[in-house]
């Protein structure tokens, strides 16, 4: 019988959590903009009327906010509007 031993290195993608209300203006350019943008990072909404809990969990003060989650730990937010320049940047580095 023959054994193969072979290391598996898991890798955790980033994963972006958006922050956003039905009302909210910015939050609507915001998604806009977000559409514009190149990522393999999974970005998933959470209006903060709906999850509340969860916007609490993240401390989340304001709409729109993004909060870059790796390893599940918070590793950088934004909050406001940004351009499609800035957002590429922001969720490719």
């Amino acid at each position: 019988m023959i054994v193969y031993r072979v290391k598996v290195r898991v890798i955790k993608m980033k994963k972006v959590y958006r922050f956003t209300a039905s009302y909210c203006q910015p939050c609507k350019a915001l998604a806009k903009n977000l559409e514009a943008v190149q990522t393999d990072k999974e970005i998933s909404v959470y209006d903060i009327d709906e999850n509340l809990d969860f916007a609490m969990l993240y401390n989340v003060r304001g709409v729109p906010t993004l909060v870059m989650i790796e390893n599940d730990e918070e590793v950088k937010r934004i909050s406001g509007v940004h351009s499609t320049t800035f957002l590429q940047e922001w969720l490719n580095s």
